[in-house]
Order: structure tokens, then C-alpha cells, then sequence
């Protein structure tokens, strides 16, 4: 097993995605940066760009945003074997398919900590100038308080991307595919997303928009995608993203860690079953 899974690391460092992937979440926040330190006034700085709030910005960015890359860069690189018959010379070649399959995704899942820890550093350097630009106290990043979030951030962080790559890997094995795996993967992640929203409207107009529903827990919150949410609302206070972080209460980071794992497991026997499975020509 850490034969493959060195192997595929050494084809990840040599892919053009696990670069192309990193600098676009990079690049984008560089210029979200650029454009807050422009566009915030002194005061409206100090509340986005002060450490350790500051953190909750960054987390939305490497870990929201960083998802759906997270979930188009494991389905491309899983759907690759397909698409370029590996698959088929891996099995010729003896090796255990289920054994291939979880080795792919351990590379897969140690690069993109890799590329989510780079960017959260980036992240950190990014609030700090646009704190500057905008004439604003970036505080200190690493105070007693400050390295506490970091390190829950980028622990829990890193947990809900595993577990959103895996469902994006999985994707595209079932759908032997690169391409098929990406789209689909987007789809399902937005597609939850919009799901959720709807879901929560209609959650709060049955309540009444003011009957105390909208602090409850609500079943769609453990779906794939929307339960990461949850763990990181556990990381850092941060602004609503969406109708739900801002009416419900969001699932307990005990049941949520447990339910993610559970995700992430049963994604990667999907994918490895469906490989068993598999008629390779």
C-alpha cells in the first residue's frame, strides 16, 4: 500500500492540475483580498481583517470555495484512469483494484491538505495586506486565541475537504469518466446547495419567519456537503453564508465530525466496489 500511494504522489507532483488547482483558489483570493482592502472603510477592516475573526474569512475561502475545486480536482484525477485506460494496465499488471483505488485517494487526499495548508498560509499573508491597504490592525494572527482557531480551522478544514473530495473521487469512478466526474461532482455540490436553500425557506415559512423553528436542527443539514458546514461553523465565528448558518442551528461538532467520516468511508468503498465490479477490457 505505501508503495502506490508514493507512486501516485509522485504522478500528482508531476500533474498539471495539483498546480493549476492551487494558483486559481489562490489567485481568487488574492483579488477578493485586494478588493476588500480597497473597498472597506477603516472600521469595516477592522471587523473582517482583525485575527481572530480574520480567520473565519479565510475559512470561507480555502475551505468553501476550496471544496469545489477540492471536488473537480479528485474527480479528475479519479476519472483519469478511466479515461486513459490506467485502470486496465494496473489490473494486467496484478495489482488489488480495491487496494489501487485506496491508495489513489490517500494521494489524492494528502495533496489537497498539502494545497489547503498552502493556502490557508496564503490566506493569513492576503488578510495582513488587505488590512494595510485598507488602513486597518490585521492584530496578531498568532496570539493565544488566534492560534487556537487556526489550528481548529485548518484540522476540522481539512476533514470536511477529505471528505468533499472523496464524494467528488467516488463520482467519477462510478461514472468511469474525467469529465462525466467533474460535472457531475459540481452539479451535486451546487445542486445540494440550492437544495438546502429551498429546503430552509420552506422550513421557515412553515415556522411562521418567527416562531423559534429557525434555531432548530433540521434533517438536510446531514446531507453530504451541508454537514461540513456544521464543522466548520465549529472552527471560527463566522458571517452567515447561507440560510442556514443564518436561521438554523447548526448539527453538534461531535455528531458532525462522525457524520462526515461515515461520508468519507462509504465514498471510497463506493468507489472501490464499483472498481471490483468493473469489467476492464
Amino acid at each position: 500500500m505505501i508503495r502506490l500511494v508514493r507512486a501516485e504522489l509522485l504522478k500528482l507532483r508531476k500533474r498539471w492540475a495539483s498546480y493549476v488547482v492551487l494558483g486559481v483558489l489562490v489567485g481568487l483570493m488574492a483579488l477578493i483580498y485586494l478588493l476588500i482592502g480597497l473597498a472597506a472603510p477603516r472600521s469595516a477592516g477592522g471587523l473582517v481583517l482583525r485575527f481572530p475573526d480574520a480567520y473565519a474569512i479565510i475559512n470561507q475561502l480555502v475551505f468553501g470555495l476550496g471544496s469545489l475545486l477540492a471536488v473537480s480536482y479528485a474527480a479528475a484525477i479519479g476519472g483519469a484512469d478511466w479515461t486513459w485506460g490506467v485502470l486496465r494496465v494496473v489490473v494486467a499488471r496484478g495489482e488489488g483494484r480495491s487496494r489501487y483505488v485506496v491508495a489513489k485517494a490517500i494521494g489524492i487526499g494528502i495533496v489537497v491538505v498539502i494545497g489547503a495548508c498552502i493556502a490557508y498560509a496564503a490566506g493569513i499573508l492576503l488578510t495582513m495586506l488587505a488590512a494595510s491597504i485598507a488602513g486597518a490592525s490585521a492584530g496578531a494572527p498568532f496570539g493565544p486565541t488566534g492560534v487556537e482557531t487556526l489550528w481548529m480551522s485548518v484540522v476540522l478544514g481539512c476533514i470536511v475537504l477529505l471528505q468533499r473530495a472523496a464524494i467528488g473521487y467516488a463520482v467519477a469512478v462510478l461514472t468511469r469518466s474525467q469529465v462525466a466526474g467533474v460535472v457531475v461532482g459540481i452539479i451535486l455540490y451546487l445542486g445540494e446547495s440550492i437544495l438546502a436553500t429551498v429546503l430552509t425557506v420552506m422550513t421557515l415559512g412553515a415556522g411562521g419567519f418567527g416562531s423559534g423553528i429557525q434555531r432548530e436542527t433540521q434533517w438536510f443539514q446531514y446531507l453530504p456537503f451541508s454537514i461540513g458546514d456544521s464543522v466548520m461553523d465549529a472552527a471560527a465565528t463566522s458571517l452567515p453564508s447561507d440560510l442556514g448558518d443564518a436561521f438554523l442551528l447548526p448539527v453538534e461538532l461531535g455528531p458532525a465530525l462522525v457524520v462526515t467520516g461515515i461520508y468519507l468511508v462509504v465514498a471510497l468503498a463506493i468507489a472501490a466496489f464499483a472498481t471490483e465490479r468493473a469489467e476492464i477490457a
